[in-house]
């Protein structure tokens, strides 16, 4: 028993060991179980790591490849350890060089001292670079950095080579530039080129500077750049106003005056820029000399001035000559005008009513007077061509109409001379856009210049035709004819051919024709086979469309006045006795007033069916009586008629303006005036007159 129960402690001593066995075992398995997370976690972070490790190993061969640098990495034996693709190209490297030398690789640079680089660079533990040349002419940007470990340990070299081909050349050529550019700047003589440090100390003085100012560059070199300005311009320190200026904007413009070495001034054009630089911060100052310039500029504006006092001159004489001319005119037509009236006068008084030769001699006379007036009229129109003050009133004109109401005219002077006039136009209109009184002037001068140069027994023929689109007139006369060397000259003003000395005149009819077709834009051309054969002058206008339809003014002509009662204002008694009289033969009951106010008062007292008056009177002159007539009531009604020696369309615009119904130029025809006054006779009153210009 004491065995068994000695057994029985033993056997419970066994349990209880294998019972704190087995705890220990439960321990011990949770244990394992903790180490056998840990190393999951462990595992998948490294798992990470490696993922991270080889994206970062791509990136960086990514990188590589992306910037096409050549890279070649060595340990500190100078063994090839890892080369880029691009490296290849350089080194002459294969796969089967890892391990190598790279003083046993070929290379194509230019580069002797890459064993002592390397070795320098160890040595130092410092970043090298080079430029380098390959054999192939291409440049490269060499960096030699130790190798360092991430225990701050050097386990080598990287060597990298990056193609900077383009840069070098770009830099070659800048610095070419730069070179040209101080080679230009060092030898113009046109520009001084001044450079200066933000002080205002001069640096650079180049040979332009010196032939302006006159200082040699060893001279201004260290001085203040004020040495070259005026003394008022250094005291407000206008140098350093500059330099603030170009410092602020970028540049600073000035026009300035300047000393020499001399002592001289000369005036100069400048701009001061800012030079910003690595080496260098400072100011260049670039100057023209104006000097020559601005003599010449002022010796012009003084001949300018002398020009413009000249033309002003120039002006204010023809001025004066255009006013003495049409005083002249006005002068010269008012005893003309006398003389027309009393050849009017003469044939109609009934003691030599009946004599042929009183006859003749009053158309001698009147033809006298047209050919006098005309002449008055033109040298006016002339003048006023030549000063440009002669502007004209276009209109439609059918000039197969006016060619034949002037060779009506002309009829019985041709008749006279015994000169056969023969007409040609065409039935339907022949329309032009022109100045209907400059139209007649010109068609006028060309057949009185052939009818005076035609002998008795002559013909002249005018024809109108088309030309395309032009109007054709040609007046041919059987002559005198004009010699060839003087026919280029037939137009020009004052110039008269021998024919025209020997038949009296001015040598300005032709002139004023060219003229006025010219002014129309036409032109015209004279035609002779020499002395004898005669002449043709030949017009061309440009022609318009006639529109069908259109009515013609008509107004009859040799109409009676007989029973009118008129008002004559004219203050030359002469002329008023005179006119007084043919109308009064004519049958019109006339009163006569010596001025405007005496005028006034007759109206006053008795009226009229018209009312003829001067323009030029004293006290009250014919516009301001018609003003004054048209504001009254009672006659303003009245058609009123202007006589003046003047004929010039602003004149006839003025009478118009003034209210009169037509205007008329001394020395007056007498049949216009008929004609004019016809109109206000039964079968023939008009309500609305017209301004005339004849």
């Amino acid at each position: 028993m004491e065995e068994l129960k000695a057994s029985n402690e033993e056997l419970q001593a066994i349990n209880e060991e294998l019972r704190s066995t087995s705890e220990e075992l439960e321990s011990s398995k949770e244990e394992l179980q903790s180490v056998n997370e840990e190393l999951t976690t462990a595992n998948a972070e490294m798992q990470a790591r490696i993922e991270d490790t080889a994206k970062a190993n791509d990136d960086l061969h990514n990188v590589i490849a992306s910037s096409e640098m050549a890279t070649v990495f060595v340990d500190k034996e100078m063994r090839v350890k890892r080369f880029t693709p691009n490296a290849t190209a350089i080194f002459n490297l294969i796969d089967s060089d890892l391990g190598r030398s790279l003083f046993h690789i070929t290379h194509t640079l230019r580069y002797p001292t890459l064993a002592d680089d390397v070795r320098q660079s160890f040595q130092s533990l410092r970043l090298t670079e080079r430029e380098i040349q390959s054999e192939a002419g291409r440049w490269y940007l060499m960096r030699l950095l130790p190798y360092r470990t991430a225990d701050d340990h050097i386990d080598g070299a990287v060597i990298t080579l990056i193609d900077i081909t383009d840069r070098h050349e770009a830099e070659e050529a800048a610095r070419a530039g730069e070179r040209r550019l101080r080679l230009v700047a060092q030898s113009t003589k046109d520009y001084a080129i001044v450079i200066q440090d933000s002080a205002g100390t001069i640096v650079s003085w180049n040979a332009g500077a010196e032939r302006i100012f006159g200082y040699s560059e060893g001279e201004v070199v260290g001085q203040n750049i004020e040495l070259i300005y005026e003394h008022n311009d250094r005291q407000a320190l206008r140098p350093a106003q500059e330099r603030d200026i170009a410092a602020k904007e970028g540049r600073a413009d000035d026009e300035r005056w300047h000393r020499t070495k001399d002592g001289r001034r000369i005036l100069c054009s400048g701009v001061v820029t800012p030079i910003v630089d690595t080496s260098f911060n400072g100011f260049a100052k670039i100057l023209r000399d104006l000097t020559a310039r601005k003599q010449r500029e002022d010796a012009s504006r003084e001949a300018l001035a002398r020009e413009q006092a000249a033309r002003e001159q120039a002006l204010s004489a023809n001025q004066l000559k255009d006013e003495v001319i049409a005083v002249l005119s006005h002068e010269l037509k008012h005893p003309l005008n006398l003389i027309g009236v009393k050849a009017e006068m003469l044939p109609r008084l009934p003691e030599v009513r009946h004599l042929p030769a009183v006859w003749d001699a009053a158309a001698s006379i009147r033809h006298a007077v047209r050919s006098q007036a005309q002449i008055i009229d033109d040298l006016l129109d002339l003048s006023q061509i030549q000063t440009g003050k002669l502007a004209l009133e276009v209109s439609r004109v059918d000039l197969a109409a006016l060619i034949a109401d002037i060779a009506d005219t002309c009829e019985e002077d041709a008749h006279a001379r015994g000169v056969a006039l023969q007409v040609e136009v065409a039935d339907e209109p022949a329309i032009t856009l022109a100045d209907p009184v400059r139209c007649e002037q010109i068609l006028w001068n060309l057949l009185s210049n052939a009818m005076k140069f035609t002998d008795s027994g002559g013909r002249v023929e005018v024809r109108l035709s088309r030309d395309g689109r032009m109007l054709r007139l040609e007046v041919t006369d059987s002559g005198q004819g004009i010699e060839p060397a003087t026919l280029p000259y037939i137009f020009d003003t004052f110039r008269q051919t021998p024919r025209g000395r020997s038949r009296g005149g001015l040598g300005i009819g032709l002139a004023l024709v060219r003229q006025l077709v010219e002014m129309h834009g036409g032109h015209v051309k004279a035609e002779s086979e020499g002395p004898g054969h005669g002449t043709r002058m030949t017009v061309w206008l440009p022609a318009m469309e006639d529109e069908r339809g259109q009515l013609r003014d008509a107004i009859g002509k040799h109409r009676t006045i007989a029973g009118l009662h008129i008002l004559l204002v004219e203050d030359d008694a002469e002329t008023a006795t005179s006119l007084t009289a043919l109308l009064e033969l004519e049958g019109a009951r006339v009163r006569t007033a010596g001025d405007g106010l005496e005028a006034l008062r007759m109206l006053a007292e008795e009226p009229v069916d018209a009312v003829v008056s001067d323009i030029g009177m004293p006290h009250m002159d014919g516009y301001e009586l018609m003003r004054k007539i048209r504001s009254d009531p009672a006659v303003s009604g009245v058609r009123a008629i202007a006589l003046t020696g003047r004929n010039r369309h602003d004149e006839v615009r003025a009478a118009h303006e003034a209210g009169f119904n037509a205007h008329l130029a001394k020395p007056l025809e007498f049949q216009q005036l008929l004609d004019e006054l016809g109109a206000l006779t039964p079968g023939g009153r008009s309500a609305a007159g017209r301004c005339s210009p004849q």
